[in-house]
Order: C-alpha cells, then structure tokens, then sequence
C-alpha cells in the first residue's frame, strides 16, 4: 500500500507540474494577445491621425494615402495574429482545465488512498491494544484465582 501511495504522491506531483506550466503557457498567450490588442489600438489611432491636410501637394497626399494604407495592412496583420493567438489561448485553455480534472481526480484517489491506509494502521493499533489489554486481564483473571 506505501508503495502505491508513494507513486501515485509522484504522479500528482508531475501532474501538478504539467497543470503549473499550462498555467503559466496561458498567461503567456494571454499577454501576448493583449500586446497584440495594444499594437491595433496604437495603429488605428496613428492612421486616424493623419487628417488631409489643406492645401499639401499631390505628392504629399499620395504619399499619406500609401501610408494609411501600409498601416491598414498591417493592422490586418495585427488583428489576423490576434486571431490566431486568441484560438491558442482558447486551446491552452481546454487543455489546462481538462490537465487540472486530472490532477484533481488523481488528488482524490490520493487521498482515498492515504484515508485507507491511516484506518489500516488503526485497526491494527487498536488490535494491538485490544490484545495487549487481553492479556493484561488474563493475568489479573489467574492472580486473583491463585489467592
């Protein structure tokens, strides 16, 4: 019995470990989409800053309209990348919940475990106990027939 116990105590132990690194996997994405967030918000205020200006040049006006639309493409970048990060997220996501009813259920049967084992203990003591009082009495049962 100590020897499954102490297996299934290093089993929940890696798989505490696996729940802690998807744990931190997911924080991780979860910045990463929010950097993304930050890089939209960033460009779409820079694109909207550009306002026609009057009275520039052809030249200068081109040139606006190829910046606009160099930094439209990349917030079509930007909130592609985001889609796929947030999908990742939502994958790290099913995967720590399904890894931590895992490690639950394994910490359950643990502790089931260990419940099983400390009655055992128990009734052995108390066995002991029992026997010991036993004898204590037979004694005390023969000294007192002997007087």
């Amino acid at each position: 019995m100590s020897k499954l116990i102490s297996t299934l105590e290093q089993l929940h132990l890696l798989r505490a470990r696996a729940v802690d690194d998807l744990s931190s996997q997911l924080a991780s994405q979860n910045q990463r989409c929010q950097r993304f967030e930050k890089n939209i918000d960033a460009l779409s205020a820079l694109a909207a800053g550009l306002g026609s200006q009057s009275g520039s040049s052809a030249a200068m006006m081109i040139n606006q309209s190829k910046y606009k639309h160099n930094i439209q493409r990349i917030i079509d970048w930007q909130k592609q990348e985001q889609a796929l990060a947030n999908l990742e997220a939502q994958k790290l996501q099913g995967n720590l919940l399904a890894e931590a009813k895992r490690e639950k259920s394994l910490e359950l049967v643990l502790d089931a475990r260990r419940a099983d084992r400390q009655a055992d203990l128990s009734r052995r003591e108390q066995k002991l106990t029992d026997a010991v009082s036993a004898q204590c009495w037979l004694r005390q049962q023969r000294q007192a027939r002997q007087r």
